[in-house]
């Protein structure tokens, strides 16, 4: 009797397993038949759902490839640049990959008349001639020496001075001019050295694995009667400011 009663036993718990492993499968087709309707619905999306490498954003940086706040063109005495003495900093612009082609563009304000030089450079020696030292700013700094590579970098004008004797050369301050327009509303009236210059170089190729680095060279228009700088006078004017802007762009055709 007790064996007939434990084979009872045993026969009811293998119904429930059944029962148990006839749900677990039931489970498992229908998840199986999920997992295949989103595939193929996926599928169907594949296109849309790939994902897209965008490239990577142009950086501008100072000297050793630091932060721009390392960038400093401040305290600069007007009367220590000479033609054999022009005021050089060194800037870096960060492509993330090589033969990125970029355009430079440098729109600044005129109240001092500045000019303003582009090289490329690259990292050379102390003994090299004419270099341009910066002193980096981590935990232990040191002085790298940048040299020029190769000829002055053509800037190109955007909205060329004109001649104007009363303005030292200066007469952007008017309208009709499309870079004018483009900040200025019609009733406007800007001071006159207020008005940006804007120059570029374009189709810049990166020649290092990812960034390039550049010396920018401030000297000083002379006053003489050719270039029209005949009213700026560096004694009334030794506390102007100017500012000055450097950005890169990926070069579009």
């Amino acid at each position: 009797m007790n064996r007939i009663k434990k084979m009872y036993q045993n026969l009811n718990k293998m119904q429930k397993i059944q029962v148990v492993l006839a749900s677990v499968i039931t489970l498992i087709f229908l998840a199986e038949i999920l997992v295949y309707a989103w595939f193929a619905l996926s599928s169907n999306k594949a296109e849309t759902m790939t994902k897209v490498q965008e490239p990577k954003n142009l950086d501008i940086r100072a000297g050793n490839a630091e932060s721009i706040e390392y960038f400093d063109l401040n305290d600069i005495n007007i009367e220590e640049i000479t033609a054999d003495s022009p005021k050089c900093y060194v800037f870096c612009v960060v492509t993330g990959s090589s033969k990125t082609l970029y355009d430079l563009q440098i729109a600044h304000t005129t109240n001092i008349p500045f000019t303003y030089t582009l090289y490329r450079a690259e990292v050379g020696t102390e003994e090299d001639a004419n270099t341009v030292p910066y002193i980096t700013h981590d935990s232990t700094p040191e002085t790298i020496y940048y040299k020029r590579v190769g000829e002055e970098l053509k800037l190109t004008s955007l909205n060329d001075d004109k001649d104007n004797i009363e303005n030292y050369g200066r007469k952007l301050g008017e309208k009709n001019d499309k870079y004018y327009d483009l900040v200025y509303n019609a009733d406007d009236s800007p001071e006159i050295y207020a008005v940006a210059k804007y120059e570029q170089v374009t189709e810049l190729e990166t020649k290092d694995p990812d960034h390039d680095f550049y010396i920018l060279e401030l000297g000083v228009e002379t006053d003489n009667s050719a270039t029209g700088f005949l009213k700026w006078n560096s004694n009334e004017n030794n506390k102007e400011t100017d500012i000055i802007y450097i950005t890169a762009n990926r070069t579009t055709r």
